[in-house]
């Protein structure tokens, strides 16, 4: 799935951090805002890091209810519907929260099963909720020589091999994006079962359950002043079998200078993860 948006005041940081640790061992892909680089536009970060999460987790404290950055968070959270849980860390339930249900850790302890069972049935609907969306309407990809069938968005078919299958899809006008690809590359040696997600060049990573299969989601973005190259990763393993489902994005900054005049808007990253998310939802084992 999307990643877990963490909002909380700096003061409680201490908390926080053990708080995150834990989600990351169980595999859940976090954010929080000691990810940013330094000199990054930091609000357009954060705008971008609230507008692509799956869930939106609130810590709530006296410290976070005094803080505008928390609250402008919270709010954007709010109008854009996202699954809000709150942790009530200190203080009393403020009124914006309190008719939803929240989960007390007052005690300074890590938050009990039903919290992290709450996460993981945002996971299984969202999951199921694309599959249902994109299996009717969406091409399907056979591969008889792996076992395994996929549907893919509409495009032009670049390339077609017995261990690799690519298709460009078309642009979206007005937008900051060059380029978006899906690849699906095959291999029979390899095996991730045994990698430590936490040990890699990969700045992302986390295993997600999709309905059953186990996908090791990985994504990273490079690039320089006007081109971002944004890649994301779901792979999944039977037996010695591995497929390997990857979304390119490559969009150029809406202020490089060659643009010319006129307004571009930035692409919708949101809709671009769902569309890869949708893709890795229709995967079938067929042998």
């Amino acid at each position: 799935m999307g990643h877990i948006f963490i909002s909380y005041s700096h003061k409680d940081k201490e908390y926080v951090h053990k708080f995150a640790k834990a989600l990351q061992e169980m595999d859940f892909d976090v954010w929080i805002d000691d990810r940013i680089d330094y000199g990054t536009r930091w609000p357009l970060v954060i705008e971008d890091a609230i507008d692509t999460c799956e869930s939106f987790i609130l810590v709530a404290s006296r410290n976070s209810h005094e803080s505008k950055w928390v609250q402008h968070e919270f709010a954007r959270a709010q109008r854009l519907e996202k699954k809000i849980l709150p942790l009530l860390l200190d203080g009393e339930a403020w009124l914006s929260f309190e008719s939803i249900q929240y989960f007390d850790v007052r005690d300074g302890n890590l938050p009990n099963q039903k919290f992290y069972d709450a996460l993981k049935a945002v996971e299984k609907w969202l999951f199921a909720y694309l599959r249902e969306q994109v299996t009717g309407i969406w091409p399907i990809y056979r591969n008889e020589q792996y076992g395994f069938s996929v549907h893919y968005p509409n495009g032009k078919i670049a390339e077609e091999r017995d261990n690799y299958f690519q298709v460009d899809l078309p642009g979206i006008q007005g937008t900051d994006l060059s380029e978006r690809f899906l690849s699906i590359h095959c291999k029979n040696d390899g095996d991730f079962s045994n990698r430590n997600i936490h040990d890699s060049s990969w700045p992302r990573k986390s295993y997600v359950d999709v309905l059953g299969l186990t996908f090791l989601r990985e994504s990273e973005e490079e690039g320089g002043m006007s081109r971002i190259h944004s890649v994301t990763s779901f792979s999944t393993q039977r037996q010695s079998r591995v497929v390997n489902l990857t979304f390119h994005l490559v969009t150029v900054a809406a202020d490089a200078f060659y643009l010319g005049p006129g307004v571009i808007v930035e692409i919708d990253k949101k809709a671009a993860t769902n569309l890869l998310l949708g893709v890795a939802s229709s995967f079938t084992w067929f042998d």
